[in-house]
């Protein structure tokens, strides 16, 4: 028997965060399964939970089956004690079972691979990368992506004048390089930089010092060149902020280690505290609350950046100096072996002063990667042709890692960046870990969040990892279909958002097969057993915007014996509207809290 109960679902755009500060409960030891008799054991802690994901290599490569007594940790000097410890391996993501074959029009969560023991993110920046760049990495990358492991979780995300989905988390290298070859994924032009513009501002600036000018003239001319950089540098630092907010937030509901790989011409931020300042806790001018406020949302999503330099080899030799001087009409750099040609005067004076100013911002730029990756445990890589490898490099470099916890032993919450340090007695490896989190009050840390919400939210956002605690099946069709000829269909709008959408729209009915096995189930004096579940589509656009949703709350009385080949039958319909749309289904038990999800593309036709 199937009772319809209200458990209404509030869906929205907004992400919840996975905090750092967590109870012990949630420190990564496996659940423990309960009886369907027994009530759930509940442990309760108000202990603070700082999370670390410490990478450990020795020449390269992965240190394993370290354990907890191999690893001192401390805060600002102060030696903390180790309260929680866990292993990850990249051998993690196996394969648990082969793809099972479906009917047609039908999907299934039942996972190919087990969880990997990171997601990865590959950014793709083309607001602070030169388009002939992009251009560069797109081609190493397409190169490389087969040779990333078989079930690594991929999602691709680009940023110009704002953060786009250009493809969710999936083990299908082949979909991840048609995602790159499609239009939605092509290179395209910052909105804001010119290259070319800036080089030719710095150009004349050195030739009207050097061709006699007046001091206010050329005064004049380097303050205005000022001025438009710092307005150009002011606009990028704030879309990045922008987007490194919404992947951060984005990716908390992504469980574990997150490797965001960015691609970029340039990192025009820093996350970490300024370490020329004397006071470690100061502020960056104009933007230290924001970047501040970044630094714990990366920490929170447990978000690992490895800056790729977009150029590759940048430099300006000796040799190339020479050059330069024996062709005084122009000066060669040569970014990724591609020769580009700067006109400048004949004076060597002014080739050395050109070359001296590219090498000193050139040597910021990457102070500034290696900076971002050490203070959020990843890893920096520049200077190198191998910017297609640098993407399995670094899949291979987070894929193996320690979680390790402790509790605070300053209850002193004020707000300050404090100091972490992990150190390994024996041995000489390397360590990649974050060195340090604003030590916010706990309590307060819910204003970073956008509201404590149902656990299937977090699941159903778009492109977030597929889940499998509760396994199912669903037949999708569109309602015109001849299958469903003889099924009723409800002649009310499906959908809470239907109003808002253009007609004509499509009707989609969802058929379920849920395998009972995954839910807890309470005994019935009958002999029945009784399950409460949750069911929920919600439908997004080619940018991840929610479009329409439907959601359901039921009482399930079934006999005992009901197996997972006969499953729970149910039945949901939503109204689409024509075009690229990602419906994503979800299954959830209100008793146990697991959850099943999948995603599935449609290409909704126009009536």
């Amino acid at each position: 028997m199937i009772r319809s109960r209200c458990f209404p679902l509030v869906c929205s755009t907004a992400l919840v965060l996975v905090p750092t500060w967590i109870v012990l409960a949630q420190s990564g030891a496996p659940a423990v399964q309960q009886k369907p008799d027994e009530e759930p054991a509940i442990f309760r802690t108000t202990a603070n939970l700082v999370l670390l994901d410490v990478v450990v290599t020795d020449k390269g490569n992965a240190v394993q089956r370290l354990k907890a007594s191999d690893f001192r940790i401390s805060e600002d000097g102060r030696e903390q004690n180790i309260t929680a410890f866990e292993e990850h391996r990249a051998t993690d993501a196996v394969e648990s079972a082969k793809v099972e074959t479906l009917p047609p029009h039908t999907f299934s969560n039942a996972p190919r691979y087990a969880i990997t023991s990171a997601a990865n993110v590959l950014l793709l920046d083309a607001l602070n990368t030169p388009l002939a760049d992009q251009v560069y990495v797109r081609q190493r990358m397409l190169k490389y992506l087969h040779t990333i492991p078989p079930g690594t979780r991929i999602a691709v995300f680009t940023l110009a004048s704002k953060l786009r989905m250009v493809e969710g988390f999936t083990t299908d290298s082949t979909t991840i390089e048609n995602a790159l070859k499609e239009a939605r994924g092509h290179p395209e032009l910052s909105p804001v930089m010119d290259p070319l513009y800036d080089q030719q501002m710095a150009t004349m600036g050195l030739l009207a010092d050097s061709g006699g000018a007046s001091a206010e003239a050329v005064e004049a001319m380097n303050q205005f060149a000022a001025e438009t950089a710092g307005f150009e540098v002011d606009l990028r630092l704030n879309i990045t902020i922008d987007a490194m907010e919404q992947l951060a937030r984005y990716l908390s509901t992504v469980p574990g280690r997150k490797n965001l790989i960015w691609y970029t011409g340039a990192v025009p931020i820093n996350i970490g505290p300024d370490p020329t300042q004397e006071d470690p806790s100061a502020s960056q001018r104009d933007y230290g609350d924001r970047l501040s406020k970044l630094a714990e949302l990366m920490a929170l999503a447990r978000v690992a950046v490895y800056p790729v330099d977009a150029r590759g080899l940048v430099n300006v030799t000796g040799d190339q100096a020479e050059n330069n001087q024996q062709n005084p009409g122009i000066l060669t750099l040569t970014p990724n072996s591609r020769p580009v040609a700067v006109p400048i005067p004949s004076t060597s004076e002014v080739i050395d002063q050109a070359n001296t100013q590219f090498l000193v911002s050139n040597f910021a730029e990457h102070s500034t990667m290696d900076q971002i990756a050490n203070e959020t445990g990843g890893k920096a890589f520049y200077n190198t042709n191998a910017v297609g490898e640098a993407v399995v490099k670094s899949i291979t470099n987070g894929a193996n890692y320690y979680t390790i916890g402790y509790i605070p032993a300053n209850k002193n919450y004020n707000g300050t960046y404090r100091k972490i340090d992990v150190q390994m007695p024996e041995g000489h490896a390397e360590l990649e870990y974050r060195h340090g989190y604003y030590a916010d009050d706990p309590a307060q840390t819910a204003k970073l969040m956008p509201g404590r919400l149902s656990p299937l939210i977090a699941a159903m956002q778009h492109g977030v990892l597929p889940q499998s605690q509760v396994l199912f099946r669903v037949r999708l069709l569109p309602a015109s279909d001849p299958e469903l000829k003889d099924e009723k269909i409800s002649p009310d709008p499906a959908g809470a958002l239907v109003k808002t959408l253009k007609p004509p729209l499509q009707r989609y009915v969802a058929d379920f097969t849920i395998d009972p096995s995954g839910f807890d189930s309470r005994p019935l004096a009958d002999g029945r057993v009784h399950r409460e579940m949750e069911l929920t589509q919600v439908a997004y656009d080619a940018e991840g915007i929610r479009l329409n949703y439907t959601d359901g709350g039921f009482a399930v009385d079934t006999p005992p014996a009901q197996s997972a080949q006969q499953g729970i039958r149910m039945h949901q319909e939503i109204d689409l509207p024509a075009g690229q749309v990602f419906l994503r289904i979800g299954v959830h038990d209100l008793i146990s809290g697991r959850i099943g999800t999948v995603e599935i593309p449609l290409q909704v036709a126009k009536l």
